[in-house]
């Protein structure tokens, strides 16, 4: 494998371990973490690549090095374009320092920020693989989930090795699109076939652009990812939010957990209707 090196200053503040790495997330295998170092593929218009992530700075003078693995020549405009995207999908060009700066005293956010300050969301995913994720959690336990995505990696990723890491790689929308649903059953992905099947045919065609939709409003991408076989309006909050990093998308509706934890977090009742905290967010945060 070639490699080399690039040198990332993510806006300040920064948390490393707290951006890269979710704890709650269920495992794949396509990724590795241990305090300050991150391992993971990356399925990029095709091309797979292995990246390293270091922590090398601290919280207000952050660095990250990166080193890219790849069985081609990493070009300069090809390391420019993994850059990108990893600027993308963990929020290191974000400007956060102002929520940070006026919250800093609230009650609610001063113990988070003690420990998590420059935390950025996380979606480590393309939104192709976000989607394949979020099918696989319908209706299914953690360790059902991870059964069928391992299945999947199995049957139709790829295993990258660098750094002295074997990793899977993500597979591409046509690998899936050419396979049957017999096929895809087979794996123990049950009904979820037909939804996998369709949407890996939707990438395939072309009928959704990422790069586009990132670009476009939030009422306009709602409804491009509506238009996806299976996507409705709560897998589309989720994207718009996560992915496409829509902060203003914030919703409780049929998120019971998230509900109930911030009931009691911020009430200290068992349950507190949905328009109740959603009022009471945007009364201390909302501008």
């Amino acid at each position: 494998m070639k490699s080399a090196q690039v040198v990332i200053k993510p806006f300040p503040p920064f948390n490393f371990d707290g951006t890269v790495y979710v704890p709650h997330y269920f495992p794949t295998p396509d990724f590795e973490w241990q305090p300050n170092v991150m391992w993971q593929t990356l399925n990029l218009d095709s091309r797979l690549f292995g990246l390293k992530m270091e922590n090398k700075g601290v919280i207000n003078e952050p660095r990250i090095r990166l080193t890219v693995y790849s069985k081609d020549k990493l070009t300069p405009n090809l390391m420019e374009q993994v850059v990108n995207e990893l600027n993308w999908r963990y929020g290191l060009n974000e400007d956060l320092s102002e929520f940070f700066e006026e919250f800093k005293n609230d009650t609610f956010l001063k113990p988070v920020f003690k420990r998590w300050k420059g935390m950025r969301s996380n979606c480590a995913n393309s939104l192709y693989e976000l989607l394949m994720i979020s099918i696989v959690l319908q209706n299914a336990t953690v360790k059902r989930t991870v059964q069928m995505m391992n299945n999947l990696f199995n049957a139709y990723g790829s295993k990258l090795k660098f750094d002295n890491k074997e990793l899977s790689a993500y597979w591409n929308p046509e690998d899936l699109n050419e396979a049957s649903e017999e096929e895809l059953r087979a794996l123990k992905v049950g009904y979820r076939a037909k939804m996998i099947k369709r949407v890996s045919e939707a990438f395939t065609r072309g009928e959704i652009d990422e790069l586009e939709l990132r670009q476009m409003s939030t009422e306009d991408a709602k409804q491009e990812l509506m238009k996806l076989y299976g996507v409705g309006p709560a897998t589309a909050q989720i994207i718009l939010g996560g992915y496409l990093r829509r902060y203003d998308t914030f919703d409780l509706k049929s998120k019971f957990w998230e509900q109930k934890i911030l009931s009691r977090v911020m009430f200290s009742k068992n349950l507190v209707p949905e328009d109740e905290i959603t009022d009471e967010f945007n009364k201390r945060y909302g501008k």
